[in-house]
């Protein structure tokens, strides 16, 4: 199809969605540099059709999902690009192999980059009841999306699944997807730099690779958070030099317990110990090594107060919160450090904890799964974040 041809094409779609009342997408945190990142690693011009790698890949994504249709699809300023797919006819990658933003489903994974999409039936869903008014959409009830993040953190598009029934999928399967979209991107960004260090001088690549490690996209990790409760109460009856002391004791049984479980420390702030897994190995299990790590830590605590009890010295009491999700990790002042709503809420779910126990999020309970034990708390509001399930961590098997 010309150019001309798809234009006068897309415009004809997007009047059609408008008259159906498909409402787009609006609000799309940091956009331009979003597009900057598309931009940047110049995926609109690249045809991946022909590449078995990312044909393989949609049809894994297929396969995980026990779903008909899989694709990848970039996203633009308006328009959308289906860049593979596994499942369509020759007549259906011809029509999809890009349409206006504006009537893609995939749009509305902008609006929550770093989270799935998963839409159990198009009918029923605020966001897409109107896209059966389509033709192009008159049969497809399930859509289920990861995004595809740079190691930037820019969402550059998604890899998908649709299929013509409402369903439901499970957490590993949801899972799977995550991990496919990620090879997706990894491919992308390799060949790009491929590309690029082909045309710079050999003395600079050192600096090139020294850049790109200042700061990285990781779609899945645990954050923990921990606090001793009624601190305050205790810098004011406690000696500074013993206080100190105390409090060195157990962040560095802290930091040997972290080592022990492959968690890496990030920073004590005060009283506040925090650490993440899943950074940079990606591993499966991040989540139930970081609360072993939760549950060797209050038994550790629990052993300092026994001796403080026979000493008559003040009991410590600890509270934590664990959180899985994506984040960027970097180094800030030659620091080791991560950012992004993971850490936030996590460090929420601690301070809205209680003391002895551990606040977990269903994400980190779904992680966990039938490993865990837990006692649901039910929904609890977090500050800024609104209201969440959440769990008690009793015991993991």
């Amino acid at each position: 199809m010309s150019n001309s041809t798809r234009d006068q094409f897309n415009d004809l779609l997007r009047s059609e969605g408008l008259n159906a009342g498909i409402i787009p997408v609006s609000n799309i945190p940091n956009e331009e540099s979003r597009l900057n990142e598309v931009n940047r690693l110049g995926i609109l011009n690249r045809d991946l059709d022909q590449e078995a790698q990312y044909n393989a890949l949609t049809q894994l994504a297929a396969i995980i999902t026990k779903s008909q249709i899989g694709l990848i699809n970039i996203l633009g300023s308006n328009i959308q690009q289906c860049k593979t797919n596994f499942g369509f006819n020759v007549l259906e990658s011809t029509l999809t192999e890009e349409m206006p933003r504006e009537i893609s489903i995939c749009q509305y994974s902008l609006a929550s980059p770093q989270e799935p999409l998963i839409i159990n039936d198009l009918f029923l869903d605020e966001r897409t009841k109107h896209f059966k008014k389509l033709e192009a959409y008159e049969n497809l009830r399930f859509y289920a999306g990861s995004p595809l993040i740079s190691s930037r953190g820019f969402s550059i598009g998604t890899l998908c699944v649709i299929d013509d029934k409402p369903k439901k999928i499970e957490h590993d399967q949801i899972e799977g997807l995550r991990l496919l979209a990620d090879q997706v991107v990894n491919m992308l960004e390799q060949e790009f730099n491929d590309n690029s260090n082909q045309n710079i001088d050999p003395e600079d690549i050192s600096n090139v690779i020294e850049t790109n490690r200042i700061t990285k996209y990781f779609s899945t990790s645990s954050i923990l958070f921990a606090d001793f409760v009624g601190f305050t109460k205790l810098v004011e009856i406690m000696e500074p030099g013993d206080l100190i002391e105390t409090l060195n004791t157990f962040f560095k049984g802290f930091e040997k317990l972290s080592k022990k479980h492959g968690v890496t420390k990030i920073k004590t702030i005060g009283d506040c110990y925090m650490c993440v897994s899943g950074i940079p190995t990606q591993q499966k299990d991040h989540a139930f090594e970081i609360c072993s790590l939760a549950k060797d830590m209050l038994q550790f605590v629990d052993g300092i107060n026994i001796q403080h009890s026979v000493l008559d010295k003040p009991e410590w009491n600890l509270r934590i919160g664990i959180h899985s999700g994506p984040l960027i990790a970097g180094f800030s002042s030659d620091s080791f450090d991560v950012w992004g709503d993971t850490v936030n809420i996590a460090a929420r779910l601690e301070s809205s904890g209680e003391q002895g126990k551990i606040h977990i999020s269903e994400k980190t309970s779904n992680y966990l799964g039938e490993k865990g034990i837990v006692t649901p708390r039910g929904e609890i509001n977090l500050k800024n974040k609104g209201s969440w399930k959440t769990f008690f961590l009793d015991n993991l098997i």
